[in-house]
């Protein structure tokens, strides 16, 4: 995958959201495209990334099922406290965290200022190769 493309209500809140609170980095933007769009860009780098779009064209107000169903990222650290931190800085926690489906790992469910959800997920643990 490059990059998930998303709608938001508030650029500058949107961009706060994901840097301060969940830790990506503004790789670029915000940029003004009149009668379209303003645009950022935010991710660890541009191998993967988030494009937030304001939309400046007439639409139908948003509702989640028009956005996208969910961003998921790896947190690394310990994952219990940095769940506590993101609910200490008012970031609503949809649920966990809690151990996976699979039992692998830990995952938690927060929600952006849009209103969608971002999956956190603890770092997924590479089998050891085998002669290494």
């Amino acid at each position: 995958m490059m990059h998930t493309s998303i709608f938001v209500n508030d650029m500058a809140e949107s961009i706060a959201f994901y840097t301060q609170k969940l830790g990506l980095t503004l790789l670029a933007g915000p940029e003004h495209y009149p009668g379209n769009a303003d645009m950022a860009f935010v991710g660890q780098d541009w191998n993967a990334y988030i494009e937030l779009v304001y939309d400046l064209e007439e639409h139908a107000p948003y509702a989640l099922g028009n956005r996208v169903e969910h961003i998921a990222m790896d947190v690394e650290g310990n994952f219990a406290e940095k769940i506590e931190r993101l609910r200490s800085e008012g970031v609503k926690v949809l649920s966990g965290p809690k151990k996976s489906p699979s039992g692998g790992r830990w995952i938690a469910f927060v929600e952006d200022p849009n209103g969608i959800p971002v999956e956190l997920l603890e770092p997924r643990k590479v089998a050891a190769t085998v002669g290494a």
